[in-house]
């Protein structure tokens, strides 16, 4: 009695086999990718939420003032200005071995130095400068995140925050940033897509940015500073 031989698959059925792999892989892929970025996008949210609920446990441990770096002039050839009168990302300042902005909160211990990144940040170097919040040593340390500190507002006071220079309410603190200035590290978070900010009101909510109105241009170079009083105005009118 003969066996009947087993059939395999031809060259053509394989090659089909194949080519719907790649078709369903194809499919997948972006989708992946997008729920990678939602997911960066949520955790971003989820740290500016953190660093507001610590700095109003902070605020509540000092009298109602919020986080703000040493009262000593910025070195040349910055302007003249206190350094705890300009919005910042540092965290640390090594020279001085003294917290900047919401640096202080790390004195408190209610929040991981992990919490000052956010995971959608795509700059060169933000591991090394975790390193270095961490060392606490001679070096700078600057995080993710623009914290406003005393910019634009009357007073570091939570009560007393008072209205921009547009006439508006205080209403952001902090949010993400994205530099482009030419000789100044590049920051770039969630591809410069998006900006997260977190509000006085306790509250972290995301906005476009694909205009680049969040951040800091090439241009703005010659004036950074006025630059970053116009990103917190666009900021307390989103938030409101």
């Amino acid at each position: 009695m003969r066996m009947k031989a087993k059939r395999g698959f031809t060259l053509v059925e394989l090659l089909v086999v194949v080519a719907i792999i790649a078709l369903l892989a194809s499919l997948l892929v972006p989708a992946l990718q997008r729920a990678k970025v939602q997911a960066g996008h949520a955790l971003c949210l989820t740290r500016l939420g953190g660093q507001l609920r610590a700095m109003f446990m902070y605020s509540a441990d000092n009298g109602g003032f919020l986080p703000a770096g040493p009262a000593v002039p910025m070195a040349p050839p910055m302007p003249p200005l206190p350094i705890n009168t300009v919005a910042t990302n540092q965290l640390w300042i090594g020279a001085l071995g003294a917290y900047n902005g919401c640096g202080a909160l790390m004195t408190q211990r209610t929040l991981a130095t992990e919490g000052f990144f956010c995971p959608a940040d795509t700059s060169s170097d933000p591991v090394e400068e975790l390193a270095k919040l961490r060392r606490r040593g001679d070096e700078d340390a600057y995080g993710s995140y623009l914290y406003r500190q005393l910019d634009q507002a009357e007073s570091v006071h939570i009560s007393m925050l008072g209205k921009n220079d547009e006439g508006n309410p205080v209403r952001a603190l902090l949010m993400d940033l994205n530099s482009y200035m030419p000789g100044f590290p590049m920051r770039q978070n969630h591809e410069g897509e998006r900006v997260n900010v977190g509000f006085v009101t306790g509250d972290a909510r995301g906005f476009d940015n694909s205009q680049g109105q969040f951040s800091l241009r090439p241009q703005d170079i010659a004036n950074p500073f006025g630059r970053l009083d116009e990103i917190f105005q666009y900021a307390d009118r989103a938030g409101r």
